[in-house]
């Protein structure tokens, strides 16, 4: 049996980790909850510890962006199959937006070898760390919109024209996408001008970090963002783009004490020869149009 010292010394590092750690025993309630955890997410320990991981809280999904829930959370299926499991996963920050993680879970045994517990650990993917750190490069030079997080309209309009002149002298395709929130107005007469902004940046960073990092994500107009999609033919850009609905989708905004649900209607559109920046966002913001007038909460791409 370790001394207590030897406990406090082990918990200490696994407290002060970088990383995301936490522990649950074999009914699934949380035991303990890292420095990297918090950081990560933005629960506090005192928010999590003695919850049910199986609840999914985190909102966890896969790359298929089923949730993994229940028997399919990453603990459960640990303890369940009595080995280490990893994946990439989407998960739910505590303000709303959509992170994506490495992760890493496995059985905790004892000196018998019987499973009591699990661990799972998990960090951001390195892709996000990196466009961190560019962001606040960007934000140096006045590249990025301030409310959203994300870049602003002419960095964004820039980039189109550069994927334009890419596409008439290489051939390399690629395709856009307009993208607005749905009902905001109702949103605003019940919650006011407040939660518009907290839903704004929810929204931002969650498309943001579902992008791949090839991609730009930019806001384009006060409710819009735009995402440019390289390298993205049109047999490509239904797919992504509802891959970016359905993240919005599962995303909740905290406010004061409610989680508040939004959706966003898409319109997309691919390159073609002869575009301009203008002719391109026209196509995108028409099939955007459609999308609204049939409901929204649905993506519509216009070829011509």
């Amino acid at each position: 049996m370790a001394r207590l010292s030897e406990i406090d010394f082990f918990r200490s590092i696994l407290d002060n980790l970088h990383v995301a750690v936490y522990v649950v025993d074999r009914e699934g309630k949380i035991l303990f909850w890292n420095n990297g955890a918090e950081r990560i997410t933005g629960y506090l320990r005192q928010d999590v510890l003695g919850r049910l991981h199986s609840d999914n809280f985190l909102g966890e999904t896969d790359g298929e962006d089923n949730e993994l829930t229940g028997s399919q959370a990453p603990t459960t299926t640990a303890m369940r199959e009595g080995k280490p499991t990893q994946a990439l996963v989407s998960m739910r920050h505590k303000s709303g937006h959509r992170i994506p993680v490495q992760l890493w879970a496995f059985p905790v045994r004892n000196s018998e070898g019987a499973i009591i517990g699990a661990a799972e650990s998990f960090e951001e993917s390195i892709a996000l760390a990196e466009w961190d750190r560019r962001q606040t490069k960007l934000a140096t030079y006045g590249c990025i919109d301030e409310a959203s997080g994300v870049l602003n309209h002419g960095v964004t309009q820039s980039h189109i024209g550069e994927n334009i002149r890419l596409f008439e002298e290489h051939h390399v395709p690629f395709s856009i996408l307009c993208m607005e929130m749905d009902h905001l107005d109702k949103v605003l007469a019940r919650d006011g001008p407040g939660a518009i902004a907290v839903i704004l940046r929810v929204v931002g960073q969650t498309l943001e970090n579902t992008v791949r990092p090839t991609d730009y994500l930019g806001r384009w107009q006060s409710n819009q963002f735009l995402a440019i999609l390289t390298e993205c033919s049109g047999n490509e850009i239904e797919r992504a783009s509802e891959r970016l609905r359905r993240m919005v989708n599962v995303s909740k905004i905290a406010w004061w004490g409610d989680r508040v649900s939004v959706t966003i209607s898409v319109g997309g559109t691919v390159v073609k020869h002869g575009d301009t920046v203008e002719a391109m966002v026209l196509r995108a913001e028409r099939a955007l149009r459609e999308s609204i007038a049939e409901g929204g909460n649905r993506t519509k791409v216009r070829y011509d």
